[in-house]
């Protein structure tokens, strides 16, 4: 039932583009030379309009039932009192309301037409600003890449910095703790080193002159033991001297360790080692080439919504169109609501 009411409601408004011109003459008056329409001839459209519609609605049935062309719809508008009487209450013919309603929704139409325009400018204006922050982000990240690799830097983020930082400060605490154990196993190894060797000497010097209460019988057998206690503490003096060359050697790549992570907590984003190097110039190369891509894309969705608002613009431009009287685009602009409550088109102010 609803649909049927609207159906009649807007095969009225297609009856201004299907003859009503023809159907609703009037002797009595005549359209004026310059196409306008005055907004008292425009109150009263509105005025009999309204009427119409309640009228209509309130016999929805009688129309659904016997009605089912704009054409039949003109004939029942023609020959319906109340219409007819509403029509006469303000001093209007059935020709000039036909006028007038052909010119409104010609004026209507233009109205519509830039509303579509001024809803799709604004929606591509909102696109392109946020396209163009995206863009303007992008040129920004390009520029650090591009810096970073002719420095030969890796780009990070704060987040990232930070958590370089805090990795290389532990890193270095880690090799400070290493250096100070091989220090320390070092001076152990050192001081089993000087007692072998001072044992080493001690024996040697007894093999070479055994003390006076050796018997000459009991001599050949002290020497010999003398000097393999000798032999058995350099013995022990080089182990000694390896652990203590091999701590020390420890020690200084601790240091070398504690250096470096030192520098990398002072200059996270530089990289040490040829082969961190290679890498940050790869990692670089491609984030270039991506944001490029992705600058590049992002200029072609700008310029597709310009070109869009254009063709649209034209394709708005229809046959007719520049025909419209302004005056009657202006005045119809004015009294828009009204006109839109008059035709249903818009719910009613709520009071």
């Amino acid at each position: 039932m609803k649909s049927s009411r609207r159906l009649a409601v807007w095969l009225l408004a297609g009856l201004f583009t299907t003859g009503t011109a023809q159907l609703l003459r009037a002797a009595d008056w005549q359209a004026p030379k310059d196409d306008l329409v005055s907004e008292k001839e425009l109150t009263n459209y509105f005025q009999v309009q309204k009427e119409a519609i309640d009228n209509w609605r309130a016999a929805g049935e009688a129309i659904e039932g016997s009605q089912s062309s704009n054409m039949a719809i003109a004939l029942a508008l023609r020959n319906d009192e109340k219409f007819k009487a509403s029509l006469a209450s303000r001093n209007m013919s059935m020709d000039e309301y036909g006028w007038v309603g052909a010119k409104v929704w010609l004026a209507y139409g233009v109205l519509q037409r830039e509303k579509a325009i001024a809803d799709t400018q604004k929606e591509i204006d909102q696109q392109n600003k946020t396209n163009e922050q995206k863009l303007a982000d992008l040129k920004t990240k390009l520029a650090q890449y591009e810096k970073a690799q002719a420095n030969g830097n890796r780009v990070m983020t704060t987040e990232d910095r930070d958590a370089a930082i805090k990795s290389a400060k532990s890193d270095e605490q880690s090799a400070l703790d290493e250096a100070k154990q091989h220090a320390d196993e070092a001076a152990t190894a050192h001081q089993e080193l000087t007692k072998a060797e001072s044992d080493a000497a001690t024996a040697e010097n007894l093999a070479k002159n055994p003390p006076s209460d050796v018997s000459t019988d009991d001599r050949l057998g002290y020497i010999d033991q003398k000097k393999s206690e000798a032999q058995s503490f350099r013995d022990t003096a080089r182990q000694a001297k390896t652990k203590e060359d091999d701590a020390l050697k420890a020690q200084s790549e601790s240091k070398a360790k504690t250096v470096a992570a030192h520098n990398r907590s002072a200059n996270p984003d530089l990289p040490v080692t040829d082969g961190d190097k290679a890498d940050v110039k790869k990692q670089n190369d491609e984030a270039i080439s991506s944001i490029k891509g992705e600058i590049a894309d992002t200029e072609r969705g700008i310029k597709i919504l310009d070109e869009s608002l254009a063709s649209l613009t034209k394709n708005f431009q229809q046959p007719g169109t520049d025909k419209v009287p302004q005056p009657n685009v202006e005045l119809l602009r004015k009294h828009r609501t009204d006109f839109e409550q008059a035709l249903g088109l818009a719910k009613p102010a709520a009071k």
